[in-house]
C-alpha cells in the first residue's frame, strides 16, 4: 500500500488527516509534519526522512504539500532520486479522500496522478453550481 506524508506550514497537515479519518475512520500509513519558522532545514529533511521510512510499506509514498516552491515542498523535494517518492503540492481534502479509496489499489505514479485530478476538480466556484440566472437552483437534486 502506498504510503502518505502530508507536509505543511503550521497545523494544516495535522488537521488535514483529522478530518480525513473523521469522514473515513482510522487512515493507516499515513502521517503528517508541521513546519514551524524556528525549524532549521536539515531538521526538517530528517523529519521527511523518517517520515518516508516509517509509511513506506515497498510501495512508495506520495508526500502532499501545502504550496508549490515553499519550504514543504522544496524539502520534499530535497529527498534521494532513488526513493520511490512522489510530490503533489496543494493539499486538499479531496486529495487525501482520493488517496484513501486508491492508494491500496494503484501503483503510487497513477496514485499521483489521481490526487492532482482531485485537487484540481474540487476547485470550484460553488456560487455558480447552485444559482442561475438569479434563480436558486433545487437543491434536492443537486442541479441547477
Amino acid at each position: 500500500m502506498v504510503g502518505i506524508l502530508v507536509v505543511s506550514h503550521g497545523k494544516l497537515a495535522e488537521a488535514l488527516i483529522s478530518s480525513v479519518q473523521m469522514l473515513v475512520g482510522k487512515f493507516h500509513r499515513v502521517q503528517s509534519i508541521s513546519i514551524w519558522p524556528e525549524d532549521k532545514p536539515q531538521e526538517i529533511e530528517r523529519l521527511i526522512e523518517k517520515g518516508i521510512r516509517e509509511v513506506d510499506d515497498g510501495e512508495g509514498v506520495v508526500i502532499l504539500t501545502d504550496i508549490l516552491g515553499g519550504t514543504p515542498t522544496n524539502l520534499s523535494l530535497s529527498v534521494p532520486r532513488d526513493r520511490k517518492v512522489e510530490v503533489v503540492t496543494g493539499v486538499n481534502l479531496p486529495m487525501l479522500l482520493t488517496l484513501w479509496s486508491h492508494r491500496g489499489r494503484k501503483p503510487l505514479r497513477e496514485i499521483g496522478r489521481l490526487a492532482k485530478k482531485a485537487g484540481r476538480r474540487s476547485i470550484i466556484l460553488a456560487k455558480g453550481m447552485w444559482h442561475r440566472k438569479g434563480r436558486k437552483a433545487d437543491s434536492s437534486r443537486g442541479k441547477p
